[in-house]
């Protein structure tokens, strides 16, 4: 497979259009278009940029398949049946879950606290409410709109260099620990707010029995947002360290 062959290959399974790609690398279109029709060669400086966009190793994008079949040394050999994923890309996946899960998580919580304003008997509790769930939806938006760069790792199985998977395979350990507290925590809060609380109100006091029940939704919507972020970490670390193919052939690390 030629350069450009291998340019168009990643950048349609990237979901890039010709367009699109000119823009990351600030090149015309038409540089593009003459690269993936082998009339053309990038500059070094725009193929790095390329190999960090499609989170594929140099050799790949520079080495034609036909010369590394030749020489019996291709450390790509597994490139079919797996995407690489270094170090770098690993922790990039991660930091954008966990903030993807933290802007769910929030809006959740905003949703169920917000409720606490909905008992006061001022119509100042329900303008704050309707704000909070505007906050909510907003983020909730945010966290599903944009570009994913990172499809390809929930698509396919995933290779490691040994140390990288090692090393995500501790951090997986030690953050799940630590994610199963804050999930019982959030869990513990939801009772208490949702079913021991309500237990406790004297109806017949109104005023006291609005403090409890609003006291009992914020209690419930910190609770929501640990369980759900918690559990998203967790997830996205699991992804990662479940989803691998290290049977496959892969002759030691590549460089990204």
């Amino acid at each position: 497979m030629t350069f450009g062959e291998k340019l168009q290959k990643l950048r349609k399974e990237s979901g890039l259009s010709q367009e699109d790609l000119a823009s990351r690398l600030e090149v015309s279109r038409q540089a593009v278009s003459k690269w993936e029709r082998d009339n053309g060669y990038p500059e070094t400086e725009k193929i790095i940029r390329m190999s960090r966009i499609f989170h594929v190793t140099l050799d790949y994008l520079l080495n034609e398949e036909n010369s590394l079949e030749n020489s019996g040394n291709s450390p790509t050999g597994a490139e079919d049946n797996g995407f690489y994923v270094s170090l770098e890309t690993a922790q990039g996946f991660l930091a954008y879950q966990k903030n993807k899960y933290r802007k769910i998580s929030i809006a959740a919580g905003l949703f169920i606290a917000g409720l606490a304003f909905s008992f006061m008997e001022s119509e100042n509790g329900i303008l704050i409410f309707m704000l909070l769930a505007i906050a909510g939806i907003v983020l909730l938006f945010s966290a599903g709109l944009g570009d994913d760069p990172y499809r390809r790792l929930r698509r396919e199985p995933l290779l490691f260099d040994k140390n990288v998977l090692a090393r995500l395979t501790a951090e997986y350990t030690d953050y799940r620990k630590k994610a199963h507290f804050g999930t019982l925590a959030g869990i513990a809060l939801i009772g208490i707010g949702m079913l021991f609380l309500p237990l406790l109100s004297p109806t017949e006091l109104y005023d006291y029995d609005s403090i409890i029940m609003g006291s009992g939704m914020i209690l419930s919507g910190i609770g929501a947002f640990l369980c759900i972020y918690t559990t998203g970490a967790v997830k996205s670390y699991r992804l990662l360290v479940m989803n691998t193919e290290q049977d496959l052939p892969f002759n030691g690390p590549r460089q990204q």
